[in-house]
């Protein structure tokens, strides 16, 4: 996400009219919503509504960024159902001793050690992550956008332009 100031020049405003050019980055996580690029979009939105001029987004986007936990993804084991028959399912996703040991310490999973098959296993309950902006601060973030646009849409001039798509919040900003 990044945000402009600019001043065009036109026959109609031969001195300049000030506009806010917000504008998703598609070459960034597919131009995904995570917490700082929500911030960025917040924060020039305000921008504009304070100085009382237009704001212009171009959007290409993909919505809220769900993300995964890459450390947690090279690690985990699955406990099939029938392990002979991996489409019937499985019990629960977990972490051999020698995995956890590696991830315990990140605070990245948050485990039950059991004991099953004949072996220990920590069984994973809750997958976080050591990176922020994988999982619900996006949705919550999308909501903060979501009321600065519909504040910006009573106040000041909005124009919006999706370039190629627009995906679940990015569609709600762009109305």
């Amino acid at each position: 996400m990044v945000a402009w100031r600019l001043t065009l020049f036109t026959p109609e405003c031969p001195d300049g009219r000030d506009i806010i050019l917000i504008a998703n980055d598609l070459t960034y996580y597919m131009g995904s919503f995570g917490p700082q690029e929500d911030w960025v979009y917040y924060k020039a939105s305000v921008y504009a509504r304070e100085l009382k001029i237009p704001r212009v987004y171009i959007s290409v986007n993909s919505g809220a960024r769900i993300g995964v936990a890459e450390e947690v993804k090279s690690e985990f084991n699955v406990a099939w159902l029938d392990s002979e028959r991996p489409d019937r399912g499985f019990k629960y996703l977990y972490l051999t001793p020698e995995s956890y040991s590696k991830l315990g310490p990140l605070g990245s999973v948050k485990t039950t050690l059991i004991e099953d098959e004949g072996e220990s296993r920590y069984k994973i309950t809750d997958i976080i992550g050591k990176e922020d902006g994988l999982g619900v601060e996006c949705l919550r973030d999308a909501g903060l956008i979501a009321g600065e646009t519909a504040q910006a849409y009573e106040d000041i001039v909005t124009i919006s332009i999706v370039t190629c798509r627009a995906i679940g919040i990015g569609s709600y900003v762009v109305r």
